[in-house]
């Protein structure tokens, strides 16, 4: 052997690079570990997104919720008994699966007068016609004129005193429309009167008297057009 050929070999041997076979376990191996990493990644996003959309729709509900319970807690008929109206309007067979109601409800005077047209808040007080204490709302479904997806609405008006059986468009004011929920797909409106739960209601035919309680039933639309459903129970007072 000649001097210097063992540390010869030895350079050699430490520049020896990786195998195929070394690289190809090795890749997989990182593909395997990216592979895992997106993947967990991907369903955190997926679980992050669907936790979202579902706190959305609960808190669309409780706004909806609290929107119609807040009227249907105040609803009076005046006290002579006869200046409001209640009257609840099921959903026409074929029609789209929403109740309407239409209900006087007590209103803070702010909200009266901003329901007042201008000429007549120029006008003293005692020169006004004399209205109620209470607020005309009424509860409908409306498609939007171009087609498409339609809305609950909540349509509200000054109540005229003295006014029975008000009709659609009543009062001295103009009415105030605003678009309550476009997500919703169904509302279902049921009325206790003291005996049993009935889906129709006429305070005029029942002495003058507003129900019980109402239960509230609505349908919501997530992004993929699944149905959530909610549901709650309003226990009205002023009987």
């Amino acid at each position: 052997m000649r001097p210097g050929s063992r540390y010869a070999g030895a350079r050699s041997s430490a520049r020896r690079g990786f195998t195929l076979l070394e690289v190809t376990i090795a890749m997989t191996f990182v593909a395997l570990l990216a592979g895992g990493i997106v993947l967990s990644i991907s369903t955190c996003l997926n679980v992050w997104k669907r936790c979202v959309a579902a706190a959305d729709l609960n808190q669309e509900a409780r706004a909806i919720f609290e929107i119609i319970t807040r009227d249907l807690r105040g609803a009076h008929l005046g006290l002579y008994r006869n200046a409001g109206l209640f009257v609840a309007h099921p959903a026409p067979q074929g029609a789209a699966p929403f109740d309407g109601v239409q209900l006087c409800t007590e209103s803070s005077s702010v909200a009266r007068a901003a329901l007042l047209p201008d000429r007549m808040r120029s006008v003293p007080q005692r020169l006004r016609p004399p209205i109620t204490d209470y607020v005309g709302v009424r509860y409908e479904y409306r498609a939007p004129p171009g087609g498409g997806p339609g809305g609950l609405y909540r349509t509200s008006w000054v109540v005229p005193g003295g006014w029975i059986g008000l009709p659609q468009g009543a009062g001295p004011g103009p009415q105030r429309s605003e678009l309550i929920s476009r997500n919703m797909s169904k509302l279902v409106l049921r009325y206790y009167d003291g005996r049993k739960w009935t889906a129709d209601y006429d305070a005029q035919q029942r002495d003058y008297q507003v129900p019980a309680a109402v239960s509230i039933r609505v349908s919501l639309r997530d992004e993929q057009q699944k149905e959530h459903e909610f549901q709650t129970a309003v226990a009205i007072a002023s009987r």
